[in-house]
């Protein structure tokens, strides 16, 4: 079926990512022996120098992503903005017997058109390699903006005017491709944190004591937002013995939480307090937003709650997107975890998949946005069990995938892990 392919694409991409962050050892050793000023050279006929790792592409694409979020963030909260929207093309939700506001309409539809941006992206850049500069298709995704535009606004307005019979199905679409984003959002995220962790102890080695007291400080600081969290976890939605499902949620993140940050202590790991701590704190935050998703008529959710909750929530998971598509624009096409730098046997320094994963990863995005604008909801009520479910499934999900990192170099003892 659809989702058993997209759960396996994606689980190629986890096992790309997690074979690049181990073999970042080996990537750096090989960056510290290269002098200052080479230029690694291209594959084209005359062989003249060229910067493979040029990323001026990924940031306009990560660019106009960007002032589109904003875009919708202003239409939905302009002063009518959304309904004179909704006149314009005739909307549902100008029908008074309409379950959803135009303003959710408004950040739903435009995630469809992003969506069948990069989806027609990805299929353009389907497997293209980024160093075959006398490919079509690498000309067409480094260039031809114009055209692209053009594409990109005719299907925004095909979106905001086809008829959606099915709106609800749509959002489940956006639920499910949001929760995939999460996912990749954890592997883009901890390729940075280990890349940080790594500069910091590289500091270490060479007598640097500023470097070990930010180690420290930065893996308390961690700790502490972390467990500050779950305190506030277990008053806010744990409040009573009668919160059995919610207690469950918060003490078994935690155990596991625990328990990957006491594997992270072992010399043969590829770990560390910080990394550990900056996983638990994610890991907490994706399930404290899962919670801020059950439904209002739930016996354990905070009688005092409103939007503000949820509102900050959303501006932090608004944030940690931005960074992680910042990350991604960066290097997710040349030099990253995602080409599964470093490989034995590779010598090509870009990849097959970078660039098709790079439009997935903006893919997948697009429904985030449009869950993040709407808080998750399908138009009908502030929260609901689909939400708070598909974020425990990615919070459970990023733990384990962090604690396989851990515990791949027992299992795999075949293999070389630095």
């Amino acid at each position: 079926t659809m989702s058993a392919c997209l759960g396996a694409c994606c689980g190629a991409c986890a096992a790309s990512a997690c074979r690049g962050c181990f073999a970042r050892g080996r990537t750096r050793e090989r960056r510290d022996g290269a002098k200052d000023g080479d230029v690694e050279r291209g594959d084209d006929d005359s062989g003249a120098p060229r910067d493979v790792g040029d990323a001026s592409w990924r940031r306009k694409y990560a660019g106009a992503f960007v002032a589109l979020a904003f875009a919708t963030w202003a239409l939905r909260d302009g002063r009518g903005a959304s309904s004179r929207l909704g006149k314009a093309f005739g909307w549902a939700c100008r029908d008074a017997l309409a379950a959803r506001s135009c303003a959710h309409e408004t950040a739903v539809r435009v995630g469809l058109g992003n969506s069948l941006f990069f989806a027609f992206m990805l299929v353009v850049t389907f497997m293209v390699k980024e160093s075959d500069r006398t490919s079509a298709r690498v000309r067409f995704n480094e260039g031809f903006w114009l055209v692209k535009g053009v594409i990109w606004l005719g299907l925004l307005v095909a979106a905001f005017a086809v008829t959606l019979n099915d709106y609800s199905g749509l959002v489940n679409v956006d639920r499910f491709f949001a929760a995939v984003f999460l996912l990749i959002q954890l592997i883009v995220l901890l390729g940075w944190v280990y890349d940080l962790n790594d500069k910091l102890m590289s500091g270490m080695d060479e007598g640097g004591n500023r470097s070990l007291a930010l180690l420290l400080t930065s893996s308390a600081a961690t700790y502490a937002f972390a467990f500050t969290l779950v305190g506030f976890l277990y008053k806010l939605w744990a409040p009573s013995s009668e919160c059995h499902r919610n207690i469950a949620l918060i003490t078994c993140m935690l155990i596991v939480c625990v328990i990957f940050s006491v594997i992270s202590l072992h010399a043969r790991v590829n770990g560390g307090l910080f990394t550990s701590g900056a996983m638990t704190f994610y890991c907490m935050y994706v399930l404290a937003s899962a919670l801020a998703s059950e439904p209002n008529n739930y016996a354990c959710t905070p009688a005092s709650k409103d939007g503000d909750l949820s509102s900050i929530l959303s501006v932090i998971g608004f944030v940690f997107a931005l960074f992680a598509l910042g990350v991604t624009a960066h290097s997710a096409s040349s030099k990253s975890a995602f080409a599964g730098e470093g490989a034995e046997g590779s010598e090509d320094p870009t990849s097959t998949f970078n660039v098709t994963f790079f439009h997935f990863v903006f893919f997948t995005a697009s429904s985030y946005c449009a869950m993040t604008f709407t808080e998750w909801t399908n138009g009908r009520s502030a929260a609901g069990w689909e939400s708070a479910w598909a974020k425990v499934a990615a919070a459970y999900a990023s733990a384990a995938l962090y604690t396989w990192a851990l515990l791949a170099p027992f299992v795999l003892r075949n293999r070389e892990f630095r």
